[in-house]
């Protein structure tokens, strides 16, 4: 599985490592333990071996060996201890510790040591594991060899060793656990430079500032200024495109509105006046519409750019009750405040312009427009009326370029085809619903399109009359 987070890379390989390396270091630690013990109980058994040594003597008179004095350590008293020591000769047992009773040693091949000490192990009366130092040595008075053998259980060097290994264990885990901790606050403070360029990003492209504040840290500064190099370039680069937008559009509106000028000489047929008049208005909207669409391409996708919907309804209220006051159309619009349009305002206005205009032109007298969030980072704006609605093959159509469904109104069919294109344009949709519900039985369109959250409270704008 591959981790996509840097920090969580960094945070588990850093404490993975220092686990590692503690798990080593308990383990190396662990057997020097276990290496002192043995050495300490080990010397505490040759010291006894020779001290049977020193108080062993032979006595002529009864031609036998005895010790002279009784070992000082109070576990060769106890019976079956595991602490044990013999005196043998050839292989037979001459005295024995109290805690052997009438037992004797078994041991096997033995390793050599200093001072002629060896080494083995050997199994003790009771089936017990035991470690045995051995020496042969000749008693003062005799020449016959005696082996003096002296042995410890080895569980006792286990339960030693488990004494102390474990309160190493649980100081390794805590401080495993304690660097594990600073692991985690050193990644969380060393990636905060990068968790607030991503913060000032973010309200870059929301629209709440145009440039990235300067970077304290020395490897993020060289990032930052980089970046807001990249930013000015391309606000230049979009200013240089709407100046040769705008002087295009004039450019091309001149000769055009020379061409309609010349289309109203009386001289001309009647016929030909009209023709050259509707060919001059299509090819005036079309020109405007190209425009406007190369715009809308060379600023989608500006950082920062963000539109208020309620204010864009708002101001076109009482421009379209304007329009047809005639037919006292009421508008009644109903727009979150907390919801912008992640566009240009010209664009905003351009489409739901449109949508208001179509639908004031089939009315009857009512047309409700609705504001809606439509999933993450989307916003669904409904625009319906009481007209006399559409068949579901025009539902399909009425948004291709120069569709009309009824040449008596006026228009040339370029209204929804000019949204459909310019929604597609920021990555929304256009939907035409061909009946709605009474009272609103006319058409409505839905459009969504992407959306940035403003944070003010929601508002409701009440019911205006055309």
């Amino acid at each position: 599985m591959r981790l996509s987070s840097l920090g969580l890379r960094l945070t588990l390989l850093a404490i993975g490592g220092t686990l590692l390396g503690l798990a080593l270091i308990g383990a190396v630690i662990a057997l020097l333990l276990r290496d002192f013990v043995i050495e300490t109980n080990e010397a505490n058994l040759e010291a006894t071996l020779v001290a049977l040594m020193a108080n062993s003597e032979y006595v002529a008179e009864t031609q036998q060996v005895r010790v002279n004095a009784a070992v000082a350590d109070s576990r060769f008293d106890q019976p079956f201890s595991g602490w044990y020591w013999q005196l043998a000769e050839a292989g037979e047992p001459l005295i024995r510790s109290g805690s052997l009773w009438q037992q004797s040693i078994t041991m096997g091949p033995g390793e050599p040591l200093a001072s002629g000490v060896a080494r083995s192990f050997g199994t003790g009366p009771q089936g017990e594991r035991l470690r045995i130092l051995s020496r042969t040595f000749t008693g003062p008075g005799s020449t016959v060899p005696l082996t003096v053998a002296v042995t410890m259980p080895e569980r006792d060097i286990d339960d030693r060793v488990r004494t102390i290994v474990l309160p190493l264990a649980a100081s390794i885990a805590l401080l495993g656990l304690v660097l594990a901790l600073a692991t985690i606050v050193q990644v969380r403070f060393g990636l905060a430079p990068l968790r607030r360029l991503s913060a000032n990003l973010r309200a870059i492209k929301t629209g709440k500032t145009t440039r990235l504040p300067a970077e304290p840290i020395a490897e993020i500064a060289p990032v930052v200024d980089e970046m807001n190099a990249l930013l000015e370039a391309n606000r230049q680069t979009i200013a240089r495109a709407r100046t040769h937008v705008g002087n295009l559009a004039h450019g091309l509106k001149t000769p055009l509105t020379t061409l309609a000028a010349k289309s109203a000489d009386p001289a001309l047929p009647p016929e030909t006046r009209e023709t050259f008049t509707a060919l001059s208005d299509r090819m005036n909207r079309l020109v405007s519409h190209h425009l406007r669409r190369a715009r809308s391409a060379a600023t989608l996708g500006l950082a920062g750019a963000r539109t208020s919907i309620g204010q864009t309804l708002a101001d076109l209220e009482p421009v379209l009750s304007g329009i047809y006051a005639d037919k006292g159309i009421t508008l009644e619009i109903s727009a979150p405040a907390d919801l912008d349009f992640a566009g240009e305002r010209e664009d905003l206005d351009e489409l739901l312009g449109n949508l208001l205009d179509n639908a004031c032109k089939w009315a009857d007298q009512r047309v409700v427009v609705t504001v809606a969030p439509a999933g993450e980072g989307r916003v669904a704006i409904t625009v319906g009326d009481d007209g006399p609605g559409m068949s579901e093959e025009e539902a399909q159509t009425a948004s291709q370029w120069g569709k009309r469904f009824d040449e008596g109104r006026p228009g040339a069919g370029l209204g929804l085809a000019i949204v459909a294109d310019l929604a597609a344009l920021y990555g929304g949709s256009l939907d035409l619903i061909a009946h709605g519900h009474p009272p609103l039985t006319g058409a409505s369109a839905v459009l969504q399109l992407p959306a940035l959250p403003s944070g003010q409270p929601e508002r409701t704008k009440p019911s205006v009359s055309g």
